[in-house]
């Protein structure tokens, strides 16, 4: 299983050849309480768990109509998107992109970009419950200087409960995380 405390950003980039070792095809998962796009999606197991589970109390909260959009990217796939816009800040270099661990997701609704007016209810109703469930929206507004990342409300990681429910607690993101445990503070 991959460690789900794995940090991949630019300074902590994995190889190329690097692959998790739990994926799971997303269309072959049942019972499955989330939309999928048209094509093989594929996520590590424990990730899977904690999408499906905030999916289904998305649906008993009377959403249903998330839908994972992107989830497990390997280097190989992050090449050519990250060649088409390399200049936005939105499409991480090979290596660099948390897809690639089979741990991140990028989440949406069957109407429209997640940025939408219309789709402002989930973003607050994942923003606040993503957290019960193992998964942090990794690079929320607001954190970009520490994330070197533009804000991405539809980006979730999976974590674990404890790791999520800690950076809850203290505001953190998880490079934040990451450097309480490497200092020992």
């Amino acid at each position: 299983m991959t460690d789900p405390t794995l940090l991949v950003n630019a300074s902590h980039p994995l190889p190329p050849d690097w692959e998790p070792d739990d994926l799971v095809d997303l269309w072959e998962q049942q019972p499955r309480h989330f939309l999928l796009p048209m094509r093989r999606e594929f996520l590590s197991r424990p990730a899977f768990e904690a999408v499906n589970a905030l999916s289904a109390a998305a649906v008993a909260a009377g959403f249903d109509d998330f839908e994972v959009r992107s989830a497990y990217r390997g280097y190989k796939r992050q090449e050519p998107l990250f060649a088409a816009d390399p200049e936005s800040g939105l499409v991480a270099k090979p290596g660099q992109s948390e897809h690639q661990t089979g741990l991140a997701l990028d989440v949406g609704t069957w109407k429209g970009p997640f940025l939408s007016d219309e789709n402002a209810r989930h973003r607050a109703w994942v923003a606040e419950h993503c957290w019960d469930f193992g998964l942090v929206i990794r690079y929320p507004a607001g954190k970009e200087d520490v994330t070197g990342v533009p804000a991405e409300p539809w980006h979730l990681r999976y974590v674990g409960r404890d790791v999520a429910a800690e950076m809850r607690d203290r505001g953190w993101v998880f490079e934040e995380w990451h450097e309480l445990r490497r200092t020992g503070a």
